[in-house]
């Protein structure tokens, strides 16, 4: 077998996806990988090792040593295709040791052969602002051609690509802190997820003072949290999350690797509407003149059809809500509305842990409103609203409410790789996967708050919204994305 790495001008380059924290240069990850070449091709086992060197700054590991117990890693996957046909999802060897991971590297391997995560095998953190940055070469992630029914005679193009991720550890958690019992449909009391076993109708319950949180009537007295079958992930067992929002350099990328029925559907076409920048140029290339900016105007159907192209998953709102609080389930922390004064302090604050939002009052200009790191997931509390799988029975649609969500039965399946012919998720129990318009997404949820909100809308408890089911691309929401850890583990 010949593969190819082409490394030309056109869509069919070596390609990267960079993983860029926004307007932060001060940590920025500037992930890269480069140097890609074939080795060790097996005709008899029909394997080839892929083989490349990766760097990123801000790399950290602080395991058993200190809370909160995690790290960041690399998601790496890989696209191929035979002579000019459509690009497919390389199959992995789903065995750690099947791959060749450098001095002081890591490499896990998802059990459906989807990929890899790559990160530090010992603590580097002395203090909590202590970073490493990682250059590691000549990773070998050992691609098992034959199961993706590839002969030994063909001349394949095969392309990498990387998303940084935040390891976040198995641990129970609370739904609520008893500092704000007035913000809208905020989880109640005794709300405590310590296991993913299944939960009855109704166990997990909310004050109804709103609409769109998710009850069937306006006082809360029908309806409420749908039955969470023991797939459903309810944030106790160990995760990867992307540390940023897809980015629009990383959206336009995926445009470009799907084909033009695939990505006509999927292309927001917002090009200069509050700050979106990723244009077509008429030849199935896409790009963002602005790449590490967060990516607006994503619809449900637009994130779930990421998510099963890199073979990640929607996150549900109970991994959200885990997310943001950790380990000390802080609501939120104001260090400063000042923007520019408070900018150059950020690294420097002793209390850093106990701070998960930094808001800025000049709320009309978008990507200026920065989260804190907690367990080190970036701007869960701003810059885009998170479009997350609700908890609720039953959601708001044009002022009716008996909508079934059926958000219950959402299992936590991973993506697969491939799309529809029209380029939507096919994964069996994802919600909505087809929904385009109007208020038709049932299941879905939109958390958090954004560019656009005001400060009353930044604690983690806001509800507001939890099943709202609106489908379309607006330009305050985008999506982050998980994927189950590989091994999970209990510090």
């Amino acid at each position: 077998m010949k593969i190819v790495i082409y490394k030309s001008f056109f869509s069919i380059l070596l390609f990267i996806i960079f993983s860029i924290n926004l307007y932060l240069p001060l940590i920025a990850n500037n992930i890269e990988i480069k140097t890609v070449t074939v080795t060790d091709i097996d005709t008899l086992s029909h394997y080839a090792n892929l083989m490349f060197d990766i760097s990123w700054d801000n790399s950290w590991r602080l395991d058993g040593v200190k809370a909160p117990y995690n790290w960041d890693a690399v998601w790496i996957f890989a696209k191929y295709r035979v002579r000019d046909g459509e690009w497919y999802h390389c199959k992995f060897n789903s065995k750690d040791d099947g791959h060749s991971a450098p001095t002081g590297s890591t490499i896990d391997a998802a059990y459906d052969s989807m990929g890899v995560f790559i990160y530090l095998s010992s603590n580097n953190k002395a203090t909590e602002s202590s970073t490493s940055s990682i250059y590691w070469e000549d990773v070998k992630l050992n691609w098992n051609y034959g199961l993706d029914c590839v002969s030994d005679d063909e001349t394949v193009a095969v392309k990498v690509f990387a998303i940084e991720m935040v390891y976040i550890p198995q641990d129970s958690y609370c739904l609520y802190n008893g500092e704000c019992d007035n913000i809208y449909s905020n989880f109640n009391s005794g709300n405590t997820i310590c296991s993913e076993d299944p939960l009855p109708q109704g166990t997990i319950t909310w004050n109804v003072e709103s609409n769109w949180c998710g009850a069937q009537s306006n006082d809360g007295k029908t309806g409420g949290c749908d039955e969470l079958q023991s797939g459903y992930p309810k944030g106790y067992q160990a995760i990867y999350c992307m540390k940023y929002e897809i980015s629009q350099g990383q959206y336009a990328d995926f445009l470009s690797n799907i084909s033009e029925t695939q990505s006509n559907n999927r292309y927001p076409n917002q090009n200069g509407n509050y700050q979106h920048t990723i244009k077509d140029d008429f030849y199935g290339n896409y790009y963002a003149a602005k790449p590490n900016r967060s990516c607006n105007y994503l619809s449900w159907a637009d994130g779930l059809a990421f998510a099963d192209w890199a073979g990640l998953r929607p996150m549900t709102e109970l991994e959200y809500e885990k997310i943001c609080r950790g380990q000390k389930n802080p609501e939120n922390a104001f260090f400063s509305t000042d923007y520019n004064n408070s900018y150059a302090n950020i690294e420097n604050l002793n209390n850093v842990k106990m701070i998960n939002c930094l808001y800025s009052e000049n709320s009309n200009t978008p990507n200026l409103n920065h989260t804190l790191p907690y367990y080190g997931v970036m701007m869960m509390r701003d810059n885009l609203s998170e479009r997350c799988i609700t908890v609720a029975k039953y959601c708001w649609n044009c002022c009716t409410y008996n909508n079934e969500t059926h958000a219950g039965s959402f299992d936590g399946k991973h993506g697969d790789g491939y799309l529809t012919k029209t380029g939507f998720s096919n994964v069996s129990k994802w919600p909505s996967q087809e929904a385009v318009s109007g208020y038709s997404a049932y299941g879905s949820s939109i958390r958090g708050a954004c560019w656009m909100y005001s400060p009353s809308k930044v604690p983690v408890s806001d509800r507001n919204l939890a099943a709202y089911p609106y489908a379309g691309r607006i330009a305050n929401a985008g999506f982050r994305l998980v994927r189950t850890a590989p091994v999970e583990t209990k510090f």
